[in-house]
């Protein structure tokens, strides 16, 4: 069964674990501080030095749950969207040149070490080094 803990001041709502935060608890009681559940009992906690109330069921919570699976599913799309987007990327060969090539320092050397050997064309280090990567890496 669901376990479930609500702090309504922090606005947060964890199910089974996973914790979302800004989560609207405006519909509990203005003495409620936060609900405990274990997946069988918990309790509703008070911060006015009311006895806590013990609880079975969460269903009476189910407008927080609906707007934390509502923002778990947003979360959870937006993940897929960046996962998927970050995989495009990693395939790309854009992604594939960047870390072919060799760092900036190193590339302004043979450009240096090209300029003094009068190399400042297709046979020069730098050159071919970057033509290396563009040929394994081809748009």
């Amino acid at each position: 069964m669901t376990t479930l803990t609500i702090i309504k001041s922090d606005k947060s709502v964890s199910v089974d674990g996973r914790g979302i935060s800004n989560i609207d608890c405006s519909s509990l009681a203005s003495n409620v501080h936060a609900i405990q559940f274990d997946g069988s009992n918990g309790f509703e906690e008070y911060n006015d030095g009311t006895e806590n109330k013990a609880i079975t069921s969460i269903s009476a919570y189910s407008t927080i749950t609906d707007l934390y699976n509502t923002a778990k599913t947003a979360e959870d799309n937006a993940k897929a969207t960046e996962d998927e987007n970050n995989a495009t990327y990693l395939a790309s060969y854009t992604y594939k040149r960047e870390i072919a090539y060799k760092e900036i320092t190193e590339q302004l050397d043979q450009l240096y070490h090209d300029m003094t050997a009068g190399k400042l064309d297709a046979t020069g280090e730098w050159h071919k080094a970057i033509k290396a990567v563009k040929d394994a890496n081809p748009k």
